[in-house]
């Protein structure tokens, strides 16, 4: 916002140097009455575009945006997932020279962020200057070279994106320390024929935990009390990156197991023998079902967190153990590189790359 000149610093100087073009909200910028068309010069003029210029982009910013048959309709009926495009689709194509984007894409679609990413990685090749403002690792490592981590408003970190990553990391697992694993009644639907008593991650060693690595074992305990006899009992954990990424469903009656459930407490215990997610901070929930009802007994909030440290050396959601090799010479026989267990991709078995050199 500082930047956006939206608001003043209480000390010091802002100085920006080229045409700017700001992202920091849904809809900001948009007068409502307006339609889509009218935004779309509105808001480049501001931005210090002229109608000629305007008029050559209009195609552009309509196609991308997606919003053809809305276009001269009334911005205030729009969806925020339009608005978003709408907005994004103005900022990126007015040319700038510095682009601000700042945690706007979870509103759109996939296919749409997916666009949106590919266009931020053009501008960025063609010199633009991108300041991008995200939780998201996976994208700021993918589009910056340059990392900020602000902590309650100040630098605690600047340097390479991958470095960022670690620190960010550790923060956020010295955060979820304190962060409480038993439910109080105040989280409880009394309703409900089932009640969570707590969930706790634990180590090989039983201890709880926040922070663990992509080849760590991790144990999930969840202890719960049942107001009523459930014969059959299904439960499900859920791991999710954020509302909507769903990484992980494990579900024991997929697995044909269900439980013996009698009026008290129970404790299941589900084992991973590891977890190759990349980094990042991930949240679970517990799901109770009664098998032969039908019926949910309980679907608690994604409020239980865990932090995975890959050592910034994944990018994607996955981070697979696997082997390079390598072969300088036709037919000669290729030589495993240096082990790595964290990248995006697993490569075939015995695949061979040519003139490929790996320190």
């Amino acid at each position: 916002r500082l930047l956006a000149g939206i608001l003043r610093p209480d000390g010091g100087e802002v100085h920006v140097h080229g045409r700017l073009a700001a992202l920091i909200e849904v809809g900001a910028g948009f007068h409502g009455d307006l339609t889509g068309r009218e935004n779309i010069f509105l808001n480049g003029a501001i931005m210090g575009m002229s109608r000629a210029e305007l008029r050559q982009k209009l195609d552009e910013i309509v196609d991308f945006a997606g919003i053809e048959r809305f276009l001269d309709m009334p911005v205030k009926r729009y969806s925020s997932g339009m608005y978003a495009r709408l907005g994004f689709s103005i900022a990126a194509h007015v040319d700038p020279e510095i682009l601000l984007v700042d945690e706007v894409l979870s509103v759109g679609d996939a296919v749409f962020r997916l666009r949106c990413l590919d266009r931020m990685h053009e501008l960025v090749r063609s010199g633009t200057t991108l300041v991008f403002v995200t939780h998201n690792l996976d994208q700021m490592q993918s589009i910056c070279r340059r990392a900020i981590v602000l902590d309650h408003g100040k630098t605690v970190f600047s340097g390479p994106s991958r470095d960022a990553v670690g620190h960010y990391l550790t923060a956020m697992s010295q955060a979820y320390i304190t962060c409480p694993t038993d439910f109080s009644r105040e989280d409880h639907d009394l309703s409900q024929t089932a009640e969570l008593i707590s969930l706790r991650l634990l180590n090989t060693s039983g201890d709880e935990v926040v922070w663990v690595r992509p080849a760590d074992e991790v144990r999930a305990v969840v202890r719960f009390k049942l107001r009523r006899p459930i014969p059959r009992l299904v439960v499900e954990l859920n791991m999710r990156a954020s509302v909507h990424e769903n990484l992980l469903s494990l579900n024991s009656g997929r697995d044909q197991i269900t439980f013996d459930g009698s009026i008290g407490e129970h404790t299941v215990a589900l084992t991973l023998p590891d977890l190759p997610v990349s980094g990042g901070q991930y949240f679970w929930n517990v799901r109770m079902w009664d098998a032969d009802r039908g019926t949910t007994e309980l679907d608690t909030p994604f409020r239980f967190p865990l932090v995975v440290d890959d050592e910034g050396r994944a990018t994607g959601a996955l981070c697979l153990d696997h082997d390079w090799v390598h072969a300088c010479r036709p037919n000669a026989v290729p030589a495993p590189a240096v082990p790595c267990q964290t990248v995006q991709a697993l490569t075939r078995p015995g695949a061979v790359h040519e003139n490929l050199h790996l320190r």
